[in-house]
């Protein structure tokens, strides 16, 4: 329940009308929304939510928002209505109004690779101990963010959330919001460079989060990452490093490769130690892993239940999952999205798996790159160029330069999905390996799903 005190207080906004001084609830979806629930028109780039003004007020008959310069779309509207500069800022103060409210501790996590399924292992982590509320699959920007903090039911012992960026100052925003107890930044790769235009605006962008998080609490640094580690300054926090090939107070020591069916190893963590297995596949997971688990063991989960939610997590679609297809050979699908980096370490595991035929490359474009796009194309195309993969099959207009680069007879380029998928269905055999990973804009998924 909302009252109108609150929702101006936290909006700085106006009244135009005033009828009902009391909501049930707070709906940016003018098909969904509830009786009495107060209507927030968003504004994206190709649709625009003050639209629909009328048709949420007929099955709410509770009130709405409105950006001052729509006010003219109002006039005329039944019902509370609240004047504010900016609909979605105003989504976001009020749930930071929410968050202020909620007695819990927050743990927040960004990073360019793995922030969600660092998330997911954490919160299968923690709802094992303790009551937790977190942001579902990577609703992670500033309309996911914020209804998540809306829809919080009580004080939860934690609430985890993951922050994510595609444009200066946003990870500063959802900080604000979201008020952490707990940071925690995965690693910094160029990611989302159309907007932060070089690897050194996506540090600082990212180190936002931990300048935001609380004084007095706790930060975990990733000791392998070649850019954290040197630029945090520590602001008051209980600083906590997490590593794999450096020394750290948390770290991961492997104990076996064990192909197909994962990894077994040890997590070292400050005076304990715990021996574990994970059926998740490359190198990327098992930082995945050590961090979720440093900070599970950080805010008070048992060793013994650490393991227990490592050995039953299982990768989520289109995160490096194995699929198994109907004529014996093994597809990789990786195609959720694509960054130079995380290209880089689907490349090595490729490489490193194991594989009784060939194994063969199926790669779209890396998107949102900026002026970079080019170099980061090349650059693939180099390392490519390197490698042993005997079959490389490219998708996409940013492809072209990595197909330029390869320069071989190993590789083909494709200008559209059903030429390339019929390529690999003449060369795809039993005992095969198939990588297939792109932008989540270039949809390869949809390769996955004819190659099946």
């Amino acid at each position: 329940m909302w009252r109108l005190d609150e929702v101006l207080k936290a909006t700085k906004g106006t009244t135009l009308r005033v009828d009902k001084e009391t909501f049930t609830g707070i709906s940016t979806d003018s098909r969904a929304i509830g009786e009495g629930e107060l209507f927030i028109p968003i504004t994206g780039k190709t649709f625009d939510a003050h639209m629909f003004l009328l048709d949420a007020y007929e099955r709410s008959k509770g009130g709405t928002v409105c950006e001052r310069e729509r006010e003219a779309l109002c006039v005329t509207l039944e019902g509370t209505i609240i004047l504010v500069e900016d609909a979605e800022q105003a989504l976001l103060d009020l749930a930071q109004y929410k968050r202020q409210k909620t007695a819990t501790t927050c743990i927040a996590i960004t990073g360019s690779n793995g922030k969600t399924t660092t998330k997911e292992m954490l919160v299968d982590m923690a709802q094992r101990a303790f009551t937790v509320h977190f942001n579902e699959k990577n609703y992670n920007n500033i309309i996911g963010v914020s209804k998540s903090i809306l829809s919080i039911e009580g004080n939860p012992e934690f609430c985890i959330f993951e922050l994510g960026t595609n444009s200066k100052g946003e990870i500063g925003r959802l900080a604000r919001a979201t008020g952490p107890d707990v940071s925690l930044i995965t690693n910094i790769n160029p990611s989302h460079l159309e907007g932060l235009g070089d690897i050194e605006g996506v540090l600082e962008e990212k180190l936002d989060l931990f300048r935001l998080t609380k004084e007095g609490g706790k930060i975990f640094i990733n000791a392998d990452d070649p850019y954290i580690p040197a630029r945090y300054k520590d602001k008051g926090h209980a600083v906590f490093t997490y590593g794999i090939d450096n020394n750290a107070e948390f770290r991961l020591v492997v104990d076996e490769n064990l192909g197909w069916e994962g990894v077994a190893f040890t997590l070292h963590f400050p005076g304990d130690s715990l021996r574990s297995k994970t059926n998740l596949l490359g190198r990327h997971n098992l930082y995945n892993i050590l961090a979720a688990s440093s900070i599970a063991y950080g805010i008070g989960v048992s060793p013994a239940l650490i393991k227990e939610s490592i050995e039953t997590f299982s990768s989520y679609s289109m995160r490096f999952r194995p699929v198994a297809a109907e004529k014996g050979y093994m597809i990789v699908d990786d195609s959720y999205n694509a960054n130079p980096s995380s290209m880089e370490w689907a490349i090595k595991t490729l490489i490193e798996l194991p594989a009784e035929g060939k194994r063969i490359a199926i790669l779209g474009d890396m998107r949102e790159l900026g002026t970079g796009s080019g170099h980061y194309h090349r650059e693939l195309g180099r390392a490519l160029a390197k490698s042993t993969i005997p079959v490389i099959a490219l998708i996409g207009e940013e492809m072209k330069e990595t197909f330029r680069e390869l320069g071989n007879e190993r590789s083909r380029l494709f200008d559209d999905k059903d030429s390339l998928i019929d390529f690999i269905k003449g060369k795809a055999g039993k005992g095969d390996v198939i990588l297939v990973k792109g932008s989540r804009a270039s949809k390869m998924e949809e390769i996955v799903e004819a190659l099946k």
